[in-house]
């Protein structure tokens, strides 16, 4: 069960109000509006796959439709009735026919939506009717004349009577004989009929009928009698202009009628996916995750951020109350956050349980059959109830409410009265949350509910940070911890007379002290072995940079080496196959002078040169094939002979750096290579 009053103080509504800001039509923001949490776990986990297809669609498929459509509901009910539908009417029911067209178009064309394609699938089309709405209304006052044949010839009369009348009144207004008479040169309409503006000092002087005069009474507004048949003329078909316009709107109300059942469906189909992609906007405006749900009663929220808190100041907040845990109580200094974590706890359970995302960077939340809260300042003037008195009827209305499946959320039980009285029931209270077996979140300041904690099976303690250096609190939520007021502390810290918080501190227990002191301590030392923990993990993180780096420079020196390999490979490929071009050429030569009938001086003597050039490119070559690469121990200098080690390749040393890294030239290409990856050899002998 959700009641409204927990809703209200979880400020539930504000989230809907932020839902309803995205969606497009009245009926989707109404939707938004009115959305409850869901009752059973397998309708959240359907919410949240519908809003999980609405996201992808909008971010990543980078589609985004249109869901613009008027509410038709009370349009299609007068349909029904037998009603005539207005222009208007008519024109809201085409656009929902247009948008339910290009909707279903849209979302046929889109691949592992299943859920929302089928809703878009559903949707009601009916081209016909909605091309002859838009054909045949130009605007919601006004129907185009090609509506029918009839309309077409009617206004071709209207049209033809308003110039005959307008030409002879025109005769009126030019003529030097009645002209003085008027008041103005112009031709006006009064009823429907057309007249001129006559002075009332020359009443008479035109015979006509008089329709109206000025509010000064100056001006008579006479019909002459020359017109006034071509008027009546006018007035009737003015009159069966209405008349058929009444037959068009009449018939397209019984076609809208004859499918008003589809209609409705459709327009709640698409009102439904305007509410669903209105969930998928605000995810991606408040940078929200779809929340993991379970039916065990766990919440697990990592780097939790309220929603209604500026993105810019708030503080991320992590909490856990496991499966086999029934109650979690957050406790530390006034001002903390307490209240602020319990609010975010509740109401990441409500809008995971309404298909909406949570911003946090991870989520997992139980489904409860209700979630009942007491939070915040409870007096009533009207009831005459105190702080106290109104914080114990509203725990007596939850305790009569919840289950084993609910979640409590109590903020300062027991506080508002007596301290040891207060904190007595604050105990008993918790024990009876732990006998029914409900999952409860607390925040106190109560050292009796901080020893119930720690001694209590089923309940886990939390603190809000503290700042001890700084008396400040840091709004961070320490899991396993349990925190002191510091109420003291912070007083000090604000300004009050040091005498009389000397004198508070000289009223409190000796057990009071000692337990606090215990609770500083531990926390002191919890903050040691946090910074302890960053620091380690920040010189893993280091460490791991390092390594990253070094496989990043081996694999560029790999690349490189293959890239030097191939270079070489085909240099070599194109040298033999020049050589080999070359060579066929001069076998090619000597052939045609032996093939000769008769063979001269001349032809022997150029034999011979060819010859030579076959035995230089044959000696050139066993040059190029016999090149050895001894090491040399001499001092080692620019432009000498070196072996690269990393790709067994000799290369010209060009520069070498301080710290010993050299560019060393390898066939075409300049390599830097490092210190003890070269070294100096003999040149090259030839054989």
């Amino acid at each position: 069960m959700f009641d409204n009053k927990s809703l209200n103080t979880l400020e539930y509504p504000k989230i809907l109000s932020m839902l309803a800001q995205y969606a497009q039509s009245e009926g989707g923001k109404q939707l938004c509006l009115g959305l409850v949490p869901y009752a059973d776990i397998a309708a959240c986990e359907d919410a949240l796959a519908h809003t999980d297809e609405a996201d992808k669609i909008l971010f990543e498929y980078a589609v985004s439709p249109s869901f613009a459509v008027d509410d038709i509901d009370m349009i299609l009910g007068k349909a029904k009735k037998g009603s005539v539908l207005s222009i208007g009417d008519i024109i809201k029911t085409g656009r929902t026919l247009r948008v339910s067209r290009r909707l279903k178009k849209t979302f046929s064309n889109l691949r592992d939506v299943p859920i929302l394609g089928g809703i878009a699938g559903c949707l009601y089309q009916n081209e016909l009717l909605e091309k002859s709405i838009f054909e045949d209304f130009i605007s919601e006052t006004e129907v185009a004349d090609g509506a029918t044949p009839e309309l077409r010839a009617i206004r071709a009369r209207i049209r033809k009577i308003n110039e005959n009348v307008r030409t002879k009144l025109q005769l009126f207004i030019t003529s030097p004989q009645y002209s003085k008479y008027l008041q103005d040169s112009i031709v006006t309409v009064r009823g429907d009929r057309y007249v001129i503006p006559l002075k009332s000092d020359f009443k008479g002087s035109i015979p006509g009928l008089v329709h109206d005069q000025s509010a000064s009474g100056s001006t008579l507004f006479v019909e002459p009698m020359q017109v006034v048949e071509m008027n009546n003329e006018l007035k009737v078909e003015l009159m069966n202009e209405q008349a058929e316009i009444e037959r068009i709107l009449r018939g397209f109300s019984a076609r809208i009628a004859a499918c008003a059942e589809e209609l409705t469906s459709s327009y709640e189909g698409i009102i439904r996916l305007d509410a669903v992609f209105a969930r998928a906007q605000l995810a991606r405006e408040m940078k929200a995750v779809r929340p993991t749900l379970n039916d065990c009663g766990e919440v697990d929220i990592k780097e939790g951020r309220h929603p209604l808190i500026d993105a810019a100041k708030v503080v991320p907040v992590s909490l856990r109350l496991a499966k086999e845990d029934k109650m979690l109580l957050i406790t530390g200094p006034n001002t903390g956050g307490k209240t602020v974590t319990l609010k975010l706890a509740g109401l990441f359970v409500l809008m995971a349980m309404s298909g909406l995302y949570v911003p946090a960077k991870a989520a997992s939340i139980g489904v409860f059959d209700g979630v009942y809260s007491d939070i915040g300042d409870e007096q009533s003037i009207e009831q005459s109830l105190s702080t106290f008195s109104a914080h114990i009827k509203n725990t007596i209305d939850i305790l009569g409410m919840i289950t084993p499946s609910s979640l409590v959320l109590f903020d300062e039980l027991g506080a508002g009265t007596d301290p040891g009285e207060g904190a007595a029931l604050a105990v008993s209270i918790a024990e009876y949350l732990l006998g029914r077996g409900t999952k409860s979140l607390i925040t106190s300041h109560f050292n009796d509910l901080k020893e119930f904690a720690l001694v209590t099976k089923g309940v886990v303690a939390a603190s809000m940070e503290f700042d001890a250096e700084t008396f400040s609190p840091t709004f961070k939520l320490v899991m396993g911890a349990i925190g002191s007021s510091n109420a003291l502390a912070i007083a000090e810290k604000l300004g009050l007379d040091k005498g009389i918080i000397d004198s508070a501190r000289g009223r409190i227990s000796v057990e009071k002290r000692q337990f606090d002191s215990v609770l500083t301590a531990a926390e002191q030392t919890r903050r040691k072995a946090a910074a302890l923990v960053s620091e380690a993990s920040k010189d893993r993180e280091n460490a791991a940079q390092v390594l990253k780096e070094a496989e990043k420079e081996k694999r560029i020196v790999e690349q490189k080496r293959e890239k030097l390999d191939e270079s070489i490979r085909k240099e070599t490929k194109r040298l033999i196959e020049d050589s080999v071009e070359e060579a066929t050429e001069l076998l090619e030569r000597i052939k045609d002078i032996l093939d000769k009938p008769q063979i001269e001086e001349s032809d022997l003597f150029e034999a011979r040169k060819l010859r030579k050039q076959l035995e230089n490119m044959s000696a050139e070559y066993d040059k190029e094939s016999v090149i050895l690469d001894e090491p040399d121990d001499s001092p080692l200098n620019i432009g000498d002979d070196v072996w690269v080690k990393s790709i067994s390749k000799r290369g010209k040393l060009t520069a070498v750096n301080s710290r010993g890294e050299a560019s060393i030239l390898v066939g075409k290409l300049t390599l830097k290579i490092k210190k003890g990856d070269y070294y100096k050899v003999k040149p090259a002998k030839k054989a």
